[in-house]
C-alpha cells in the first residue's frame, strides 16, 4: 500500500494536515483510534477499486468475451471475483495483500490469455498463407523455397498478430492505446517470430512417409518451436513494456502454455498438410489417379483441391506437346 494514499485519505476525513510536523505527530499519537483506522481502510478500498477499474478499462472486446466466458463456466480469475475479493477485504475475511494479489493475477491472466489466443490465430494464418503460396507456385510450374516459406510465414505472422491485438486495444477504454507505436512494434516483432517458427514446424509434413509420421513430427516440432516462441514473446514483452518486470514463474507458465498450444496446432496441421502434400496440392507432379478423379468428377474430398492443380498441369503439358508437334 502506498503511504501517501493513506495520508491523503486521513487528511480528507479528519481535516488534519499530514504535511506539517504537528499533524504528523497527531496522527502518530492517535493512529489506533477508530477514525484513523477507518480513514486508512477507506484509502485501501479506494486503491483496490481504482486498480480494478484500470484493469477492466484495458479489456477490449476479445478480453471482455474471455472474461464473460470464464464467468459463465466458473473457471479462472474474473472481474466479478476481484469485486468479491474487495468485498471480502472490507468484511475482514481476507487481507489487503490478498485482495491486491487477486487483482494482479486477473490482470496478468487477461494479458497472457490474449497473447495465447493471438499466437494460435497467428500460427494457423502463417501456415495457411505458406500452403497457399506453395500451391500457387506449384500451379505455375515452380516451387517455393524453404527460406521463402519461412519469410512469408513471418510476414503473415507480423500482420496477423498486430491486427488481432489491435482489435482488442481499439475497443478498450484506454485513450490512444490502439495506435501506441511501441505496442504495435512489439506485436509485429513477436508475430513475426511466431509465424516464422510455426511455418518451420510444418516442414515435417512434406517429408513424412505416413500420416502418423507427419502428425507425430509436426506435433513434436510444434512443442519445440512453441516453447521458443513463448519464451521469445515473453522476452519481447518485458523489453518493450517498462512496467513489466521479468518473473521466472510467469516466464515458465507462458513458455509451457505456448508449447502445449503449438504442439496441438502441430498435430492438427501436420495431418492436414500431409494430406495436401500426399494429394499433390503442395508438390509438383500428378499421377494417373488424380487425372481420373478430375476427369470422372470423383467426390474424393482429399483430392478435390489437388484436382484443379493437376488438371491445370495436365493442360499445360498437353499444350506443350501440341506446340512441339505443330
Amino acid at each position: 500500500m502506498v503511504d501517501n494514499i493513506k495520508l491523503d485519505s486521513i487528511n480528507e476525513i479528519t481535516g488534519i494536515s499530514t504535511s506539517s510536523k504537528y499533524g504528523a505527530e497527531a496522527i502518530k499519537a492517535h493512529k489506533d483510534e477508530p477514525l484513523f483506522a477507518f480513514a486508512e481502510e477507506t484509502a485501501e478500498v479506494k486503491f483496490l477499486n481504482d486498480k480494478l477499474a484500470q484493469v477492466v478499462d484495458k479489456n477490449g472486446d476479445i478480453k471482455d468475451a474471455w472474461n464473460d466466458f470464464k464467468d459463465e463456466v466458473g473457471i479462472g480469475t474474473t472481474s466479478d471475483k476481484c469485486e468479491q475479493a474487495i468485498e471480502a477485504y472490507k468484511k475482514g475475511e481476507i487481507t489487503f495483500e490478498e485482495a491486491n494479489a487477486i487483482i494482479d493475477e486477473y490482470a496478468s491472466k487477461q494479458d497472457s490469455s490474449l497473447n495465447l489466443f493471438s499466437n494460435i490465430v497467428t500460427s494457423v494464418a502463417a501456415i495457411g498463407a505458406v500452403a497457399l503460396a506453395t500451391a500457387i507456385a506449384v500451379g505455375s510450374g515452380g516451387t517455393l523455397a524453404p527460406v521463402s516459406a519461412i519469410l512469408i510465414g513471418a510476414a503473415t505472422g507480423a500482420v496477423t498478430k498486430t491486427g488481432f491485438k489491435l482489435v482488442d486495444r481499439a475497443t478498450n477504454e484506454v485513450d490512444g492505446d490502439a495506435m501506441d507505436a511501441k505496442q504495435l512494434g512489439r506485436d509485429a516483432l513477436s508475430g513475426a517470430v511466431t509465424g516464422g517458427l510455426a511455418t518451420y514446424s510444418m516442414g515435417n509434413a512434406a517429408h513424412a512417409k505416413t500420416l502418423a509420421q507427419a502428425v507425430k513430427g509436426c506435433g513434436k516440432t510444434g512443442v519445440i518451436t512453441g516453447s521458443i516462441s513463448g519464451a521469445a514473446n515473453y522476452g519481447i514483452d518485458c523489453a518493450f513494456d517498462e512496467n513489466k518486470d521479468f518473473d521466472a514463474k510467469e516466464f515458465a507458465v507462458t513458455t509451457a502454455q505456448n508449447a502445449a498450444v503449438s504442439g496441438a496446432v502441430g498435430l492438427i496441421m501436420g495431418g492436414v498438410n500431409y494430406n495436401l502434400h500426399a494429394s499433390g496440392v503442395l508438390k509438383s507432379g500428378c499421377n494417373l489417379k488424380h487425372m481420373v478423379d478430375a476427369a470422372g468428377n470423383d467426390a474424393n474430398l482429399k483430392n478435390v483441391a489437388a484436382n484443379s492443380v493437376c488438371t491445370a498441369e495436365y493442360k499445360i503439358l498437353n499444350d506443350r506437346i501440341r506446340n512441339i508437334a505443330a
